[in-house]
């Protein structure tokens, strides 16, 4: 089981050499990773925690414009929540003016 395993590594490590990948910047033998605002472990992907915070902390918005760089925010984690699509529109509830 041993040998295979390193001879596995052996492999992992040619294909980060074929694509030009520094050993150094790459995480091994972790149980998550944090990458691009995501939290990557065996059991899926997740949105990194410190960036849920900041959406929960995100001022509540004032204009047109606000509402709408808000949902944009949001949507980039659109796959990670479900039902998302079917939510409620906040901008009915948050703006009483039109977002046409």
């Amino acid at each position: 089981m041993f040998p295979e395993m390193l001879q596995r590594l052996s492999q992992v490590f040619d294909c980060l050499q074929q694509a030009n990948l520094k050993p150094a910047k790459c995480f091994l033998f972790c149980r998550q990773v944090a990458y691009l605002g995501h939290t990557v472990s065996e059991d899926g992907v997740a949105a990194d925690p410190s960036k849920v915070q900041k959406v929960q902390e995100w001022p509540a918005p004032t204009s047109v414009q606000e509402v709408r760089q808000f949902i944009g925010l949001a949507s980039y984690y659109r796959r990670l929540v479900k039902d998302f699509a079917s939510s409620p529109c906040p901008d009915k509830e948050i703006c009483p003016f039109s977002l046409e």
